[in-house]
């Protein structure tokens, strides 16, 4: 690549972005360039998997709090907070709030479908065990192929593996880099994988249908 050409994409890409692509201390501009679209590729190959994935999470959710708990679940918190946080009952309020502006009908499910993966990800943390996971019937109704050793099904043993997938979605989301993660792209599939198969055996043949992400990452630069 031209030298005029390198310097017209260092100003746009920026060299503080594509230095955090260097291994080594002789890398030159074409290789981390080269890196840095392939880390566009892997972010490209991850978004079904995790649409699929957040897709599962959240109707899951919704349809046990629905079978354990409250039907229209997010319409009524909308009206009176029983069990969201004050934060995520905010967040609730916003979207509510931004989908009446945009002259949306407001539904359940347009709100199942508007609220983030971190919002569904929140659910699943120790602020919501007395509301949601201690519910008689509840977990086992999220994650019916979860079957621990013990038997003993709590959502604190998840709930680290939840916010690492989110962690990975922000990352990807905000065009920042993943290829060089201390967890490796393969065993993020497979985390994301075991989730999902916690959820669906159905789901995960979806999934595996999906991935590219063992052939792409061999085609590191």
């Amino acid at each position: 690549m031209k030298a005029g050409n390198l310097n017209k994409i260092m100003s746009l890409i920026t060299d503080a972005r594509l230095s955090s692509y260097k291994e080594t201390d002789v890398d030159g501009i074409d290789v981390l360039i080269q890196r840095y679209l392939f880390n566009i590729e892997v972010c490209e190959a991850f978004y079904p998997i995790l649409s699929l994935f957040e897709i599962a999470l959240r109707n899951s959710i919704c349809n046990s709090i629905c079978k354990v708990i409250t039907k229209e679940f997010l319409l009524k918190e909308a009206s009176r907070r029983d069990i969201l946080t004050e934060n995520d009952h905010k967040n609730l309020l916003k979207t509510v709030e931004r989908l009446k502006n945009s002259g949306m009908k407001i539904t359940n499910d347009r709100l199942i479908s508007e609220m983030t993966l971190g919002f569904w990800i929140h659910l699943c943390t120790k602020n919501y065990k007395t509301k949601l996971w201690d519910k008689k019937g509840f977990f086992e109704s999220v994650f019916p192929n979860y079957k621990p050793i013990s038997q003993l099904k709590s959502i604190g043993m998840l709930q680290n593996e939840l916010l690492k997938v989110l962690k990975l979605r922000n990352r990807i989301f905000h065009h920042e880099i993943i290829i060089n993660s201390k967890i490796s792209l393969k065993d993020y599939y497979n985390l994301i994988r075991d989730l999902l198969y916690l959820m669906s055996n159905d789901m995960v043949e979806l999934l595996d249908s999906l991935n590219r992400i063992e052939i792409i990452s061999r085609q590191k630069p």
